[in-house]
């Protein structure tokens, strides 16, 4: 391990929440509603296969619930965002 990639490395477990800087919550952010996003159209794709009686209303419910939390995480990031910003 470099004397760069230690000290890069250190720095960076040291740091608090507020001291990171925006972009890497951002993308650290975006990273996880993708994930999230991909694990519940997933959940929606096994709920149609294996689902029983009426697999596409089962599958649009789970895929429905994924999406709506979604929006509304990015909602309450929009208003956050709006108020930090006045």
């Amino acid at each position: 391990m470099g004397p760069v990639f230690r000290d890069k490395w250190f720095r960076d477990k040291h740091m608090s929440e507020s001291e990171r800087p925006a972009a890497d919550q951002t993308s650290t952010t975006r990273w996880l509603m993708l994930a999230i996003l991909v694990w519940g159209l997933i959940l929606a794709l096994g709920t149609f296969l294996f689902g029983g009686n009426q697999p596409v209303l089962r599958a649009a419910i789970v895929a429905g619930c994924t999406l709506a939390f979604l929006g509304l995480w990015i909602a309450a990031l929009a208003v956050r965002q709006r108020t930090t910003s006045r």
